[in-house]
């Protein structure tokens, strides 16, 4: 909006000095026309009463005389037409004023033409141009004509198609961050009903395939610790068998046999290099890795609370859920912008998806060294029990019921708290019905 403005001035600004250009130029011109009309004039009232002096009015003819001037003069101070007015035509005959003309500017000029220091009559000097002011008046309306067509054009302009594609070029980004829960408001737009339609069926179809990679994902993860679980009890008999053969329990005389003895000792180490590998598997089954980089820089707290706000207040105002984001103070911080707000966001979805529609109270400030942040809202609250799993991979809380979900968002989010040097805890009041999730990051 800000740069509409700007345009808005620029294109005045342009227009004002046009309209003032336009007037001092046409009035410039005009001015040293008349002064040329004004010497042609006196040379042609001047040549005429030369030719007075040595014949009568009635023998001079006023046809084509400017002709002789053409050649010397532009052709538009050259009157088109001369006409003599006799001084008997008029019924007095007071001496009249040097010059006199119709009207100022007109194309019309009147001479006295005398004849031996007699006034004998006028001539009458007519023009075929236009005048100053008719000229001065056409081009100030065709400019502003061409002011209020351009205004409009830029207003229309802005509202149809700069504008929306402003809101709709933020789209994209956030696909690509995963931050696009909900689609973006159908248009009948000829501009961008296509691109709106087509940004939808792509964000549902990232949307599904992520769902199956992450179902894809959790089975292969139950695969393998299945498995896993499967060769521990094997391996522990396995182990079993080979110290009692080591010891030569299975002998009558219970004394072992030297090589009986180091065949089974390499069983049992290599049962252990089993076993260590099985613990790893197991291990790395249990986490998700991270493909996340972060980009540090420095940004106000309040940043942050106007993404938030612009986010969410829309989207919860629609959903009827009361949405608030309090900002207590407003410190710089350096740290990850878009990260901490992808977590936020994480937060605000899992509010929107398990609360109870009573409000979200998204909290912002710093305590100390640290930036303190947190998503609360009222729903179906987990037990302490269960809290204490909430962060864990491929996990889903009883009050998921049949919400959509893999149990791996709150995961992710604590690991990028983690890779920007904060933390992620969740914080239950059952007897309120109300669950707090506190981000708590370094201020720089």
């Amino acid at each position: 909006m800000n740069k509409l403005k700007k345009t808005f001035c620029l294109v005045t600004v342009i227009f004002i000095v046009l309209s003032v250009g336009g007037y001092l130029l046409i009035s410039q011109r005009y001015k040293s026309e008349n002064g040329m009309r004004y010497v042609v004039m006196n040379r042609i009232t001047q040549d005429i009463e030369e030719k007075l002096a040595d014949d009568s009015p009635d023998n001079i003819s006023l046809v084509d005389i400017g002709a002789d001037y053409e050649g010397e003069y532009p052709a538009r101070v050259i009157p088109a037409e001369i006409s003599f007015i006799s001084v008997n035509a008029f019924e007095s005959n007071e001496a009249l004023p040097e010059n006199v003309y119709s009207i100022e500017y007109s194309n019309e000029y009147v001479k006295p033409l005398y004849n031996d220091g007699t006034l004998i009559g006028f001539l009458k000097y007519s023009y075929e141009s236009g005048d100053k002011r008719f000229t001065i008046g056409m081009v100030e309306m065709i400019l502003i004509i061409s002011y209020f067509g351009i205004m409009a054009i830029l207003v229309i302009g802005y509202n149809k198609v700069l504008k929306p594609f402003n809101d709709l070029s933020e789209y994209p980004e956030k696909l690509a961050k995963g931050r696009m829960q909900e689609g973006i408001p159908e248009s009948k737009s000829r501009l961008f009903g296509n691109y709106i339609w087509g940004m939808n069926m792509l964000k549902d179809e990232i949307q599904h395939k992520d769902t199956n990679l992450s179902q894809l994902e959790r089975e292969k993860q139950t695969l393998i610790i299945s498995i896993a679980h499967g060769i521990k009890t094997p391996l522990s008999n396995i182990k079993l068998y080979a110290e009692a053969i080591e010891r030569g329990i299975y002998h009558e005389d219970k004394a072992p046999n030297p090589r009986d003895a180091q065949s089974a000792a390499k069983i049992g180490q290599n049962v252990e290099k089993v076993e260590a590998l099985v613990k790893e598997i197991m291990d790395k089954s249990s986490r998700v890795d991270i493909d996340y980089q972060t980009r540090m820089a420095p940004f106000y707290l309040e940043e942050l609370a106007k993404l938030v706000r612009k986010e969410y207040e829309g989207r919860t105002s629609l959903l009827h859920i009361p949405f608030t984001v309090q900002l207590e103070n407003n410190p710089l911080i350096t740290s990850d912008k878009d990260g901490i707000f992808t977590i936020i966001s994480q937060l605000m979805e899992n509010a929107i998806k398990y609360g109870s529609g009573q409000g979200i109270t998204v909290f912002l400030g710093r305590q100390d060294e640290d930036v303190i942040i947190s998503v609360k809202n009222k729903g179906n609250v987990l037990s302490e029990e269960e809290t204490a799993y909430v962060f864990k991979s491929f996990w889903r809380g009883s009050n998921a019921g049949n919400v959509e979900g893999q149990g791996i968002g709150l995961y992710v989010s604590k690991k990028m708290a983690e890779s920007l040097g904060g933390d992620l805890f969740m914080k239950a009041w059952e007897s309120e019905d109300t669950t707090e999730v506190t981000l708590i990051l370094p201020l720089g």
